[in-house]
């Protein structure tokens, strides 16, 4: 009886040791912020690839025969601005497309993959780990995994086919990834920090009018009270949760909030013109609404109309 004892002790340590070891290995596979071992380790490769005027990058350094880099630029503020999306390998090889669309995708994905890595260390396991690092601007971030792991549809894949379609110079190939590109940013961008939603208030004038402002994301997005008759403590009061409710929306559902363009919802005591609903400027979106169309439902619909187009 006591051998019978022993020999399952012994089992179920064994399976809680195979248990530990499984969980280390899928945390590996987590993205994590770039260790300082692994940029000493990849310099010669990164010194070759990383591009300083990229605004996100995407580079193979490990697990491939080839090392390779899928680039975002952008241009400098200096200068026109470019949509480009540029492939470059260690052999000299260099193929660029020009694509508005394709490169926002791009490079709205990367930014939020560098945005979410989780602050942990990761340790290597086994060899053979196909390794990339992610860049947003001089941030970054590393992943490492198994090849055999990397799934159809995984960030990791979805990055190849965009390297292979602009070595190939098949921008439709790319577009035909935006829902799986769109569904894997949503992803990234669900660890948003929660204080991103904090509301502010300020007061101003607008167009030589009195103006209470809400603002949230950085002040990326504000709703804008002309004239209001309520005081700017009551009007936060009111509408705090609809501006966090909207603004989230819009930042999930679309990529306007992901750099420097700005939306201001602009609300006047009088329903708006319908022509003069909505105009754009230099990156600032304005949308004119009545007071008594501020609700989650018809702020949504307006933006469907005149953001999402």
């Amino acid at each position: 009886m006591k051998e019978i004892y022993s020999t399952y002790v012994i089992k179920v340590m064994l399976l809680l040791l195979l248990f530990f070891m499984a969980t280390a290995l899928v945390a590996q596979n987590r993205i994590s912020p770039c260790s300082k071992q692994d940029y000493e380790l990849y310099a010669p490769i990164l010194k070759e690839l990383y591009n300083p005027l990229a605004s996100q990058q995407y580079i193979v350094v490990d697990g491939e025969s080839e090392k390779y880099a899928l680039q975002v630029i952008k241009g400098t503020i200096f200068s026109e601005p470019t949509y480009t999306l540029a492939y470059k390998d260690l052999k000299g090889n260099k193929k660029e497309i020009t694509d508005s669309l394709c490169q926002l995708k791009i490079a709205s994905l990367l930014r939020y993959v560098v945005f979410s890595s989780t602050p942990f260390v990761r340790k290597h396991l086994g060899v053979n780990l196909k390794t990339s690092f992610f860049f947003d601007l001089q941030d970054g971030a590393e992943y490492s995994s198994h090849k055999e792991n990397i799934g159809r549809g995984s960030l990791i894949d979805i990055l190849e086919i965009s390297c292979n379609a602009v070595k190939n110079n098949k921008p439709e190939i790319i577009r035909q990834l935006f829902p799986k590109i769109d569904s894997l940013t949503q992803h990234f961008k669900s660890f948003e920090l929660e204080d991103s939603w904090k509301v502010s208030t300020s007061e101003n004038d607008s167009y030589s009018l009195p103006c209470v402002q809400l603002s949230t994301h950085y002040h990326d997005f504000n709703i804008c009270f002309q004239r209001p008759k309520l005081t700017s403590s009551e009007l936060h009061n009111k509408y705090e949760n609809l501006t966090q409710t909207v603004a989230k929306w819009l930042f999930l559902n679309s990529n306007i909030l992901d750099f420097t363009e700005t939306i201001y919802i602009n609300v006047y005591r009088d329903k708006p013109d319908k022509n003069k609903r909505f105009s754009y400027s230099y990156g600032h979106y304005y949308i004119n609404v009545a007071e008594d169309e501020l609700t989650e439902e018809n702020l949504i619909s307006l933006f469907k109309l005149y953001l999402l187009k």
